[in-house]
């Protein structure tokens, strides 16, 4: 049976278990008699025996040892459940827990603890920044996988449970491939003003993903990506990369040493690119890049918060904005988005998984291009259709070819008319000094050559989840095709 997928909102506590709807999934859990690792000031409820260790010796516990020192003074064995809540960084454990001198624990240190003293048959209540609880090899059963949003700009936890093999000879392959849906809190009570909703009361399809050690992490990452692109796609990272997309992609970084199309300043990106001509943002910064601040239209604000108020414009409504990183926390909540896919990516050499978040902007408008006339002897009405061509810079579209708006340095042919030949026979296709002058002379605005392309149409709201683009208009040459068997 795969394991149970589900998403929770939270307010970080200082103490874990401190936040009440983080501390009823976890009693909810709990059977037999229990063990709490790294308890923390938060007594649990139980109806049965808790055994409670903490290695600061000024908590009210039952033992102050390291966590890894556990299986020197408790019976093997003896546990029907062991909660492991460790500081999650280095950095919590110096700044939170004022342990300054101490080294983490290692996964496979973990792994020991937890072996050594779990029954058979026993499960371990993981939370953490990953969902890897013990080495490759030596499995447990994985029930359940929780992301814990904690609606800010620091990392969300994730909350993992898994059954110990009941004897040695049971196999406990770990799932590489889980998918579910959940509306957040879905399963919260309402007691002491605790959030029981959230995204709308809107599902959210939920994903995990354990990625083979034979391939890279980030190649495990780009190939997620690549199933979720549609129609004219933004991509702003500082990692060099290919994603496959049979549509226009075009990548800026801030980085100057990333091979990337351009490398704006994040802070003004709305000015660069023309309003609502991205159906797909893709928003993958470094870890770090989510505690920084900037300064921003006269005030300090945080990196991520400023370059999302700089993408929020060039989104067309329905498309939708992809966060890399370790939050599901994408869109600010006063722009109109609803989160729509989370996915965990877990690899076997990472220490934190990676959470990709898809929010996706709602439909507040047509936000499509339309254009006032065609060629004149091409004899196409006018018509509030979709233009097929458009510049991502500028935001001129173009119902047909743009080549057709444009004069012909071959033949003389002047804008919204074919080329023709010596003898006045009329061309279906440009001459191909056409289209150089057409990418010489499209600069308004400070248009780079070479930005023109066409208008791919968006996705359905009916879709199924798995397509992995959008269907597109006519290319440019399908639409030349066409031109040629329409009437004079």
């Amino acid at each position: 049976m795969p394991p149970s997928l589900s998403y929770w909102t939270v307010q970080p506590d200082r103490w874990t278990f401190g936040e009440q709807k983080l501390r009823d999934w976890v009693e909810s859990q709990l059977d037999g008699r229990v063990l709490n690792a790294c308890a923390g000031q938060t007594q649990l409820t139980h109806d049965g025996p808790i055994v409670r260790n903490d290695i600061n010796p000024e908590i009210d516990v039952d033992y102050h040892v390291d966590a890894r020192d556990l299986p020197d003074v408790l019976e093997a064995e003896s546990f029907d459940v062991i909660v492991l809540d460790p500081p999650f960084s280095e950095r919590q454990s110096t700044t939170t827990y004022d342990r300054k001198d101490d080294t983490l624990p290692t996964i496979t240190e973990l792994a020991r603890v937890v072996d050594t003293l779990l029954k058979p048959g026993g499960r371990v209540i993981r939370l953490g920044y990953t969902t890897t609880l013990m080495p490759p090899g030596e499995e447990y059963m994985l029930e359940e996988i929780a992301v814990w949003n904690t609606l800010g700009r620091q990392h969300d936890w994730l909350g993992t449970v898994a059954q110990k093999p009941d004897n040695e000879t049971t196999s406990a392959g770990r799932p590489s491939y889980v998918t579910g849906a959940a509306i957040p809190n879905a399963e919260a009570t309402a007691s002491g003003g605790v959030a029981t909703s959230g995204n709308g009361n809107t599902p959210i399809d939920l994903k995990y993903i354990r990625l083979s050690p034979e391939i890279t992490p980030q190649a495990g990452v780009a190939d997620y990506l690549a199933t979720h692109l549609s129609g004219r796609v933004l991509d702003v990272s500082t990692h060099e990369r290919s994603l496959p997309h049979d549509g226009h992609l075009v990548q800026t970084s801030v980085d100057e040493s990333v091979d990337a199309a351009y490398h704006f300043d994040e802070r003004e990106l709305a000015a660069e690119f023309a309003a609502g001509i991205f159906h797909t943002v893709i928003v993958d910064l470094p870890s770090e890049a989510f505690q920084q601040t900037t300064d921003y239209a006269g005030r300090t604000t945080g990196r991520d918060t400023a370059l999302k108020q700089e993408l929020h414009p060039l989104v067309t409504a329905g498309g939708q904005i992809i966060q890399v990183g370790h939050t599901a926390t994408c869109m600010p909540q006063r722009l109109d988005y609803r989160r729509s896919r989370v996915a965990v990516i877990e690899h076997p050499s990472v220490e934190q998984d990676w959470i990709i978040s898809i929010d996706t902007k709602q439909n507040t408008g047509l936000d499509v291009h339309v254009t006032d006339h065609s060629p004149q002897d091409i004899h196409v009405p006018d018509s509030d259709a979709e233009a097929q061509h458009s510049c991502i810079r500028c935001g001129e579209g173009w119902y047909l070819h743009p080549a057709w708006y444009v004069d012909c340095p071959t033949c003389g042919a002047r804008p919204e008319n074919y080329c023709v030949t010596g003898d006045g026979t009329i061309l279906h296709r440009p001459h191909p000094e056409r289209l150089d002058y057409l990418e010489e002379h499209h600069d308004r605005h400070e248009c780079d050559s070479g930005v023109t392309s066409r208008t791919p149409s968006t996705l359905s709201t009916d879709q199924k989840d798995d397509s992995t683009t959008a269907s597109t208009a006519p290319t440019e040459q399908e639409s030349l095709e066409q031109f040629a068997s329409q009437p004079n």
